[in-house]
């Protein structure tokens, strides 16, 4: 499951509209009472009209929205390129191996690994030319890469722009002097239980020039991937998972760790719909007397984010203006 954190009380509400009325499931509203204080009424997935505590705007400590691209998980990608200081014809019959390192295999500990390598032997054809070399190149990753757990590839490979599979015909694929890219790929995700996050992976390389001494034949450039439709994964399944985790945080037989008690409890994020924005109000309770230390709570909001009816937008705008009401400064932080 994803890793999340409660500092006391933490509480998340994925609202699909705002309504005074509250009276569909996925309503929410900001209310008040006299005093200036504020509350959220909501009605859950399982069409219970719950609400929150009730907020001193001058107990809030940090406002901040977060728009769906801000909570996307950027995908990595590495370049390979062969060394343009090689002239690659004098090293027909030789075997130009890349060595591929999978990191954070089947658990997060970096020291778990996977290794794997892929050879191009040297002949007339893939050495004519670095873009020869480079089809090669593409081709021998795509077939020496495992398939990875429930066969979920652990990156992409791409050759001038198109993707290669371990499936591609070779007559499909076309060079590029640019090199070969191997991108992040999302791994499987299951709702609180697989993240589906991306594996990270080193890439080395070694050429045999001699019995006795080997040479790096490969330049390496790691970047953020500009590969269209595969440069970020949505944070759809994060916050999947925190509205799976922030259940649980209600009482433990929403995960399932007790069986006799536990149940399936009724979610409302799609993961496989639309782009969602979050809404995060940090604050504190304090008491008084022996009471006095503050609390810490945190209240989130998500919902969908769209252009015509933002709601995280129109919530974050009422809630500013409750805080300002009050003459209290409201902050932006995490």
């Amino acid at each position: 499951m994803a890793n999340f954190n409660t500092n006391q009380t933490r509480h998340l509400y994925v609202a699909t509209a705002i309504d005074a009325n509250v009276d569909t499931i996925g309503d929410i509203a900001v209310k008040s009472v006299e005093s200036g204080e504020f509350f959220f009424s909501y009605k859950n997935a399982d069409g219970i009209i719950v609400r929150s505590d009730t907020i001193k705007p001058e107990n809030v400590v940090s406002l901040k929205k977060t728009t769906a691209d801000q909570m996307a998980t950027p995908l990595m990608m590495q370049t390979v390129t062969v060394d343009s200081g090689l002239t690659l014809s004098s090293y027909v019959g030789k075997a130009f191996d890349l060595t591929i390192t999978i990191q954070h295999y089947g658990d997060f500990n970096p020291n778990s690994t996977r290794t794997f390598v892929a050879s191009v032997v040297g002949d007339a054809s893939n050495t004519a030319s670095a873009t020869a070399f480079h089809k090669a190149l593409a081709i021998a990753i795509a077939k020496a890469m495992p398939k990875g757990d429930e066969g979920y590839p652990y990156f992409k490979v791409f050759s001038n722009g198109s993707e290669v599979t371990r499936n591609t015909a070779a007559s499909d694929v076309t060079g590029s002097a640019s090199g070969v890219v191997l991108v992040q790929a999302p791994q499987k995700w299951v709702r609180g239980k697989l993240t589906g996050e991306p594996v990270p992976f080193i890439v080395s390389s070694k050429l045999s020039v001699s019995n006795d001494e080997d040479i790096a034949w490969a330049g390496v450039v790691s970047a953020v991937s500009n590969i269209s439709n595969n440069t970020v994964i949505p944070a759809n399944h994060v916050l999947a998972d925190l509205e799976y985790f922030s259940l649980g945080e209600r009482g433990e037989y929403g995960r399932g760790l007790s069986a006799k008690y536990s149940e399936e409890p009724a979610y409302l994020i799609n993961p496989a719909s639309g782009k969602y924005s979050c809404l995060s109000i940090e604050y504190f309770w304090a008491g008084g007397a022996e009471n006095v230390q503050k609390s810490p709570r945190l209240i989130q909001v998500v919902a969908p984010e769209t252009v015509s009816d933002d709601i995280v937008s129109t919530l974050y705008t009422t809630v500013q203006a409750a805080i300002s009401g009050s003459g209290s400064g409201s902050g932006s932080g995490a």
